[in-house]
């Protein structure tokens, strides 16, 4: 039996639907995970943080409607299946929805609900086999591959039998292959590493979580031991007897037995507590081993189209210097035939 589970994100306002959703996708036993956010910022932040195998989109929403969300995806080249969900029966929506690229358009009912699970896995099942076999999600593939900082990863990747991007640093700015860091601007970097993971050609796992700023959300901080009662930086082995090894030195004179750990941002120089931080997730980004065979053969095939093109510019190269060669002689030829014409 497969132990496979199919993650759905849902943005949904109104969280009477979402937990009624939840309780005919429990009741139908199939291994269906739905994540809810109430907002479309919340909906943005949360989907190009994770992958889901499907999207769900709710029509009517406080600030926007699910048709500019998906309209948003389409600019982000999203090929994830969407479903429309609404308790509008409207043919104008549902034929937009369908034309912007949607899967399907659902009205809330009890009937509707009892059958989306299936329809979920189904839709789920049918992109992805789409997405394995279909010329266009290949070429696409093949295109992404051609691109110079793409194919110098997934390159180094698969040569060296490496599977996953992990991140770097104490701080995480940087994610690399190995011990071996990629030239590239982190913001570049993590453009491609978006574009890979929503064309599912990696796979981006969380395995932590990292602190960020609470003021503007950097996640470039360092971290230094304080004082647990009064947050002070200096304090000292504690030699005046007494069961706490170490004494404060900063101001509040007290012994203690453990340090307590405080930041301080690189970004907005703001210094905070432990208690008061934001915390990210850390992710690593793995090449999708399904498609590794593809990656291969495409970066092969990559690799003999970028050797003809140097070889065609050599050639090119090496003409144009036969033909000022060529220029040269003839040159030097009417020169002295010019000559010889004078002195006959």
């Amino acid at each position: 039996m497969s132990d496979r589970v199919y993650h759905v994100l849902m943005v949904e306002d109104n969280l009477n639907h979402y937990k009624i959703l939840q309780r005919f996708i429990k009741k139908s036993g199939k291994p269906i995970e739905v994540d809810h956010v109430a907002s479309a910022h919340e909906f943005f932040n949360v989907f190009l943080a994770k992958n889901y195998d499907l999207l769900m989109l709710d029509y009517n929403l406080a600030q926007y409607t699910g048709l500019s969300i998906l309209q948003k995806l389409n600019e982000l080249d999203v090929i994830t299946p969407i479903i429309m969900v609404t308790q509008q029966k409207d043919p104008e929506i549902a034929i937009n929805a369908m034309k912007m690229g949607a899967v399907d358009y659902i009205i809330k009912s009890k009937e509707n609900f009892e059958h989306l699970p299936d329809k979920i896995i189904a839709y789920v099942s049918d992109y992805e086999h789409e997405l394995a076999t279909n010329d266009v999600y290949k070429l696409k593939r093949k295109n992404l591959l051609r691109n110079p900082e793409v194919r110098e990863m997934m390159k180094y990747l698969i040569t060296n039998k490496e599977t996953e991007l992990r991140p770097k640093s104490s701080t995480y700015h940087y994610y690399s292959p190995g011990h071996i860091e990629m030239e590239m601007e982190r913001e570049n970097l993590e453009k491609i590493l978006q574009i890979l993971t929503i064309n599912k050609m990696m796979v981006k796992k969380p395995i932590g979580v990292k602190v960020a700023c609470p003021r503007c959300d950097s996640d470039d901080v360092v971290a230094a031991p304080v004082c647990p009662k009064c947050g002070g930086k200096v304090f000292v082995k504690n030699t005046q007897g007494g069961d706490e090894p170490l004494r404060c030195l900063s101001g509040c004179g007290e012994t203690f037995s453990e340090v307590k750990t405080a930041y301080k941002c690189n970004s907005c120089f703001k210094e905070f507590k432990q208690e008061d931080s934001r915390y990210k997730h850390i992710y690593v980004y793995e090449v999708n081993q399904q498609m590794l065979t593809e990656f291969k053969n495409a970066l092969a095939s990559n690799d003999e189209m970028q050797l003809w093109q140097e070889k065609n510019k050599q050639y090119a190269q090496n003409l144009e210097s036969t033909k000022q060669m060529h220029e040269e002689i003839r040159t030097q030829l009417r020169a002295l035939i010019e000559q010889q014409i004078k002195k006959d």
